[in-house]
């Protein structure tokens, strides 16, 4: 099974307040949030009021943007992080 088909079933539904919650985590405009995931400013707009329901295949791309920045997250918090024996 490739790592695809691992997002579907892993896929999350995306809400908007998910949304919008997630692009102000990475400190994003929306303008540049967008460019990120390839849509217009005005769709992530319409994403985040509820307008406009996300693509499977968006839902895809969020879940696994979503997935590498918690993994960023997990690496700041060990950095540094040393075993005493």
């Amino acid at each position: 099974m490739n790592n695809v088909h691992l997002y579907i079933k892993a896929m999350k539904n995306w809400i908007p307040k998910e949304i919008k919650e997630f692009r102000t985590r990475l400190n994003l405009y929306q303008k540049d949030f967008a460019q990120k995931i390839g849509v217009t400013e005005r769709y992530v707009i319409y994403l985040e009021k509820g307008v406009r329901q996300p693509s499977k295949t968006l839902k895809i791309l969020l879940s696994i943007l979503e997935k590498q920045e918690n993994e960023k997250g997990k690496e700041i918090v060990n950095h540094g992080k040393r075993k005493l024996s």
